[in-house]
């Protein structure tokens, strides 16, 4: 915790070393606050020597920008890496009107709050319940994580056919998944699973994950994983069809016996990856939650 007194002495520098314990910053005035939400996202920070002047009237900027809250544009993208945190705020009152336009999302109370705070900000609570901000959030990243399980089942899908497409024109067969199928595939396969996977309801355990960061990829480290790890199942699973097939089955080779026979296959692959898509980390339970 701090008090706004001793805030306000801090360089730029210092808070950032202060910034990643602090919890409560007690005694503050609405500048205050403005300042920090700017640190810590670099939104309206000052781009150059005019709007740090403006910002800090009486000011020498030479010798006092690196000592001055919350700092200049080109010094704080240095000290992040030019990548800032996702901030939130909540106000009600006129003065907080500032920190909610500087914030990635501003949420203003629509009961108690004034006009100049609702026009400032983002989202309006009509109800001043400071839960449904928790709501909002556990909805927000269950939209997020849905699209993300989506777009895992989806590349898998696109991935497998085209590769073993390609293989297939290698090895002188003509394209077991004709337009067709693919058409068949895209219509009902990626529909339905568009449908499951996007309208998933949210889990209370993903308000216990760290929030992403603000560069992070739509598609994750795991999820690439999966994705290899699922491609290359089927592909395998779908290279010994094609070649072992008419063996197996008594068909002759390439004919539409041993593609029709290819084709469940890779439907039915996916049905069953359509579950594994339900996990985008670490933790693999595809079936909880059912």
């Amino acid at each position: 915790s701090m008090t706004g007194d001793v805030f306000r002495k801090l360089t730029p520098a210092q808070l950032d070393e202060v910034l990643p314990r602090l919890q409560v910053l007690a005694r503050s005035s609405p500048e205050d606050k403005h300042m920090l939400v700017q640190r810590l996202n670099g939104g309206l920070m000052p781009k150059n020597e005019q709007e740090w002047l403006e910002a800090h009237p009486g000011k020498d900027y030479a010798t006092q920008r690196d000592l001055l809250l919350p700092g200049y544009k080109e010094e704080w993208a240095l000290s992040r890496h030019g990548v800032g945190e996702v901030v939130g705020v909540t106000g009600d009152g006129t003065n907080d009107g500032p920190a909610l336009k500087a914030a990635d999302v501003g949420l203003s109370m629509g009961l108690s709050g004034t006009d100049v705070a609702k026009k400032a900000s983002d989202i309006i609570i009509m109800d001043d319940n400071f839960a449904s901000i928790v709501k909002a959030v556990l909805w927000g990243r269950s939209v997020f994580d849905n699209i993300r399980k989506f777009l895992q089942f989806q590349l898998t899908v696109n991935i497998v056919a085209l590769t073993i497409t390609f293989l297939s024109a290698i090895a002188g067969y003509k394209p077991p998944l004709n337009a067709v199928m693919m058409l068949w595939v895209n219509l009902i396969m990626d529909t339905m699973g568009a449908l499951a996977l996007g309208t998933e309801p949210p889990r209370m355990e993903l308000l216990d994950r760290r929030p992403y960061r603000r560069d992070a990829s739509l598609v994750s480290r795991p999820m690439w994983r999966n994705i290899f790890v699922q491609a290359t199942y089927q592909l395998a699973l779908l290279v010994f069809l094609l070649n072992k097939g008419p063996v197996m089955f008594n068909c002759e080779d390439g004919s539409s016996h041993h593609f029709t026979i290819l084709f469940n296959a890779f439907v039915f692959c996916q049905v069953f990856n359509e579950f594994n898509a339900r996990e985008i980390g670490d933790v693999f339970d595809p079936l909880r939650s059912l």
